[in-house]
């Protein structure tokens, strides 16, 4: 990956003032001098591996949640989320999601290469209530449900931790509550808010990561928001 750059990475407020959102194609875009070959593909997976807050909602993997609807927020360590069988299931995710077209390899490649990067320096040690691991929502008839965070989801809140800062706090001042972060962890605005302690998982390699993302998302403009609002259309 000779042709990468550093982009710089405008980071959501704490809480959420406006909308931030980032996902796999959009940090892509940033970071390499893509080929021409690479632009098609990359749009259908506009909204693959997405991460989201603003202060009306959040998103996962282009699933949004409205927080007024949201019940809890969990927080897990980075480790409970992203494992090796996790890792060999987004290469096979992204393969299927993209048809046979010239620059699929490319995109793949540097996708899984991002994403070790992202993760090496990150899973060598348990550090605790690191990344917003599952939001649960009133849905349909005000049934629970689960929305989870994909690896690159998980992998972006590990990076930067005023992305998981922003999540908790603007669920937060929305009533909602944050379970498992741990109580020794600096949270950006929200110092003096309650924490409630979840066991951890006792089986991360069969986690269901991110179903939601498991189909083709409709193409999308770009999804790198800085925290400011966007006009219409």
């Amino acid at each position: 990956m000779g042709d990468q750059k550093t982009p710089t990475i405008p980071m959501p407020s704490v809480p959420a003032g406006a909308l931030w959102e980032i996902s796999l194609a959009a940090y892509l875009r940033r970071r390499t001098d893509l080929p021409s070959l690479a632009l098609k593909p990359l749009g259908l997976l506009d909204r693959y591996g997405e991460v989201a807050v603003g202060p009306d909602h959040m998103a996962f993997d282009g699933e949004d949640v409205p927080w007024d609807k949201a019940v809890r927020v969990i927080v897990r360590d980075v480790v409970e989320v992203v494992s090796d069988a996790a890792m060999a299931r987004e290469a096979e995710k992204i393969r299927h999601m993209l048809p046979p077209v010239p620059g699929r390899k490319w995109v793949v490649d540097h996708a899984m290469a991002l994403l070790g990067e992202f993760a090496a320096p990150r899973l060598t040690k348990a550090r605790g209530g690191d990344v917003v691991s599952e939001v649960v929502y009133r849905g349909a008839l005000g049934r629970e449900k689960t929305l989870q965070a994909g690896v690159f989801a998980a992998l972006v809140m590990a990076t930067w931790p005023q992305v998981r800062q922003s999540l908790v706090t603007t669920a937060r001042a929305n009533g909602v509550d944050v379970y498992g972060e741990n109580a020794h962890q600096e949270a950006v605005g929200s110092d003096d808010a309650p924490t409630i302690m979840l066991p951890a998982q006792s089986d991360p390699a069969q986690e269901n990561l991110s179903a939601s993302g498991a189909s083709v998302m409709p193409p999308r403009q770009d999804l790198w928001t800085p925290a400011e609002p966007q006009p219409e259309g």
